[in-house]
């Protein structure tokens, strides 16, 4: 899609406009374009008793593959299963954008009419604050963002920081070398919040452990991570933790090759391979569900929004692979009332304060 896709969005709306000045005896409602009036979400038609939400429709951008199995599907999905619960929404997606292109696939969404735009990844965050000035009538969500905007730009983290923190609590309790490694995909600050989460867990169980971090500038390619976890290794780290999307299956398996421990997160990461031992979870597609319904709704609050435990969107697996046994079951336990103390509104941050 990418370029070719904002510039078909486009066209679009050039042929819907052609169409109206041709017509005869009808009327024309082109989308809106630079500021001009737009339907709201909220303002669904009934007809027959039951509601039509012919007049949302749903643009979703995305960074990365929308079959990754990871961070891009959750949004792709939850987009999905938002739609599905309002009879006649639609929702289109675009995948793999380059930043680049991220302020006129925005315009291309907006100019065809779409009412809600998520653009989902804080890399996003700079484009939607400029474009959705342009559109005040248009809701956006941006996804990961560490702040919102006014009147119409909802900025939501789903509690990185906090994920972080539980990661590298884990970590902590399970290395001997007391390095620890911290693979993010881009130097972005939802992934630097992750990173700051580790590092502050991994000093809450031991001042003494060092988290080295290294960004791979990829959320698609394993390769990277792959030389992330070997760069790691080499500076004396025995267990790494990962957020980089698809890319970070790489360092999950070259955790397997080096016999190096693993703990994941975003994704249940167990199930790629024997080295990664729980994984924390931050279900985005929950997340995403619930901001999308809002929005269709019509209630949705622009600024920032954090959903984290308390919402249900952060959780641990289950222990597996290898390693399962490794923790004590008092570390074990320390960690589960960690989660439980997020859950119950414990900000962790303070914890090591």
């Amino acid at each position: 899609m990418k370029k070719v896709f904002a510039l078909a969005l486009s066209l679009m709306m050039v042929v819907s406009l052609l169409a109206g000045c041709g017509g005869s005896g009808g009327s024309s409602n082109p989308p809106a374009s630079g500021g001009g009036d737009a339907q709201q979400p909220g303002d669904a038609q009934t007809s027959g008793g039951d509601t039509d939400y012919s007049n949302v429709k749903i643009g979703l951008m995305l960074s990365g593959s929308a079959n990754d199995g990871g961070w891009s599907q959750m949004a792709a999905d939850a987009a999905n299963a938002a739609a599905e619960k309002y009879p006649g929404a639609t929702v289109n997606y675009s995948e793999s954008i380059p930043a680049t292109d991220f302020e006129s696939t925005m315009r291309g969404y907006a100019d065809a009419g779409y009412t809600i735009i998520v653009s989902h990844g804080a890399e996003f965050l700079d484009a939607a604050k400029l474009v959705s000035q342009e559109y005040p009538d248009i809701t956006f969500i941006c996804t990961s963002a560490q702040s919102g905007q006014e009147p119409n730009l909802t900025g939501i983290d789903f509690a990185t920081f906090q994920l972080g923190f539980l990661n590298g609590v884990a970590c902590a309790m399970a290395t001997e070398t007391k390095k620890i490694g911290a693979v993010g995909s881009n130097e972005i600050d939802s992934i630097i919040a992750w990173a700051d989460g580790v590092r502050a867990g991994a000093q809450y169980v031991d001042p003494e452990c060092e988290v080295i971090t290294v960004y791979t500038g990829s959320y698609d390619d394993a390769l990277k991570a792959k030389q992330a976890v070997d760069a790691l290794q080499q500076q004396g780290v025995d267990i790494v933790t990962q957020n980089a999307d698809a890319c970070g299956v790489g360092a999950v398996q070259e955790c397997d090759a080096l016999g190096l421990m693993n703990v994941g997160a975003v994704s249940d990461q167990t199930l790629l391979g024997e080295s990664c031992f729980i994984s924390v979870i931050q279900d985005a597609q929950l997340g995403i569900e619930v901001a999308v319904e809002q929005a269709i709704e019509g209630t949705i609050e622009p600024g920032f929004v954090s959903m984290g435990a308390s919402a249900g969107v952060i959780t641990l697996t289950d222990y597996a692979g290898k390693y399962a046994d490794l923790l004590t079951d008092e570390e074990k336990a320390t960690l589960q009332d960690l989660w439980q103390q997020s859950y119950d509104g414990v900000d962790l941050e303070t914890l090591v304060k």
